[in-house]
C-alpha cells in the first residue's frame, strides 16, 4: 500500500487533516461560537463609546488615568479572545501579565515624576525679556 492510502483525505494530506482550525500542536483543542465573538464585539464598541463619553468631561488629573484604564481593558479582550491567549498555555499568560506589569510601573514612575515637578518655579515663570520688536529681515530676492 502506498503512504496515499493511509491519509485521511486520500490525497497525502495527513498533516493538513491533523492540524485543522481549533487543534493546537499540543494536543487540546478549543471552539469559539460565533456568540463569543459578537460578545467580546459588543463590549468592545461599549468601552470605545465609553472612552469616548470620559473624554467630554473633565475629571481632572484622572483623565489620563481613566483613559488608559478603558485601553486596558479594551486590549485585554481582544488578545484573549481574538489573538486565542485564553486557551493558550501558562507561561504565555506569565509573559502577557509581566509586560502589563512593566507598563503599570513605567506609567506609576512617569506619573509620579510629573506629581513633584515645580511649574511655578521661576524658569517656568519669567519670560526672556525683548528689547524692541521682531523685524522682517530683507529678503534674499528682492534685496531690500
Amino acid at each position: 500500500m502506498s503512504a496515499h492510502a493511509h491519509a485521511p483525505d486520500g490525497h497525502g494530506h495527513a498533516a493538513a487533516a491533523a492540524h485543522a482550525h481549533g487543534e493546537m500542536p499540543s494536543g487540546h483543542i478549543h471552539v469559539s461560537s460565533p456568540q463569543l465573538f459578537r460578545n467580546v464585539l459588543i463590549a468592545l464598541l461599549v468601552l470605545t463609546a465609553l472612552t469616548v463619553g470620559a473624554s467630554r468631561i473633565h475629571f481632572g488629573s484622572a483623565n489620563m488615568l481613566i483613559a488608559m484604564a478603558i485601553a486596558c481593558v479594551k486590549a485585554s479582550l481582544v488578545i484573549a479572545f481574538f489573538m486565542h491567549l485564553r486557551w493558550d498555555t501558562g507561561i504565555n499568560k506569565i509573559v502577557f501579565l509581566s509586560a502589563f506589569l512593566f507598563l503599570s510601573l513605567l506609567f506609576i514612575f512617569t506619573l509620579g515624576d510629573q506629581a513633584t515637578r515645580r511649574m511655578d518655579h521661576e524658569m517656568h515663570v519669567v519670560k526672556a525679556p525683548v528689547d524692541k520688536q521682531w523685524v522682517q529681515p530683507p529678503s534674499i530676492h528682492t534685496g531690500k
